[in-house]
């Protein structure tokens, strides 16, 4: 049973992770995990502050809030100040991430706030933590947050589907460009911010890009796009945990180095294959 909430667990990161980050790859937007992984610490900080106590619901409060900020944000130095997206999310990023280390040093010094587990998680202490219906606590806040994304972006397919290839064809039909990428990056703030906490920072960024970036290898379809990316995340997930209990090593970062080698590798017989095909039409 222990494995098992760590695998479930994995799986419903995976396919947030998964299903969002494809828009986001589309929107060229991929970055937005790292982005949202600095910037939500002033958040952090700020509900110590306010709470005086180090609790998953006042924590996950004040992150999400300043990851919503920080997508607003970099949005209106992208559509307003003319900056490039990946500028914006730099220059956001940085920002806030420094005003959260300046509280840190000046009003929190003896708060226990570990940044490094806001980076690199800890996907082993689910089964450990308090229960809910007798399902572990951040397991059950990602199931919630999981329908609700799925029924979402179900309801919403087309509206995220022509702003993200076609945008003077979403004007022309009344859609708003604005609307769908709030809506996109709202939930890609909220779905993060919950999931560093088990896996952390660097793996939710993994799985927000590598996923999508191994499904556009194989295909142009959305919809059979957004099959494969959430297949590869889950299945990387399943195999990488196996794969480290076999070998007695980390989870995340096995995952992140399964999916790697995947990607990698079918990158090269897809190389292979069109060099092949060169050759033989010469």
């Amino acid at each position: 049973m222990f494995d098992f909430w760590i695998i479930l667990t994995a799986c419903i990161i995976a396919l947030n992770s998964s299903l969002l980050g494809s828009f986001l790859v589309l929107k060229r937007l991929s970055l937005i995990g790292d982005a949202l992984s600095h910037a939500v610490l002033p958040g952090i900080v700020i509900a110590f502050l306010i709470s005086g106590q180090i609790n998953s619901f006042w924590i996950l409060l004040g992150a999400s809030s300043f990851g919503i900020i920080a997508i607003l944000l970099i949005d209106w130095l992208n559509r307003k100040g003319g900056f490039a997206k990946d500028s914006s999310i730099g220059i956001i990023y940085t920002l806030l991430f420094a005003v959260g280390i300046i509280l840190i040093t000046s009003k929190a010094k003896n708060a226990d706030i570990d940044v490094d587990c806001v980076l690199f998680g800890d996907i082993n202490t689910v089964p450990m933590v308090p229960k809910v219906f007798g399902i572990p606590e951040p397991t059950l806040n990602l199931m919630i947050i999981s329908f609700s994304t799925l029924y979402i972006v179900l309801l919403g397919l087309k509206g995220f589907k022509i702003s993200s290839f076609d945008k003077e064809y979403a004007k022309t039909l009344g859609i708003s460009i604005p609307f769908w990428n709030y809506l996109l990056m709202g939930l890609s703030s909220v779905s993060a911010v919950f999931s560093f906490d088990s896996v952390g920072a660097i793996m939710v960024i993994g799985l927000l890009v590598i996923p999508p970036s191994f499904a556009n290898l194989l295909t142009r379809k959305l919809s059979v796009f957004l099959l494969i990316s959430v297949t590869f995340g889950v299945l990387s997930c399943i195999f990488g945990h196996l794969i480290a209990l076999v070998l007695d090593i980390p989870t995340i970062p096995t995952v992140g180095i399964l999916m790697g080698l995947i990607l990698m590798l079918t990158l090269l017989i897809q190389l292979v294959k069109k060099r092949s095909s060169k050759t033989l039409n010469i």
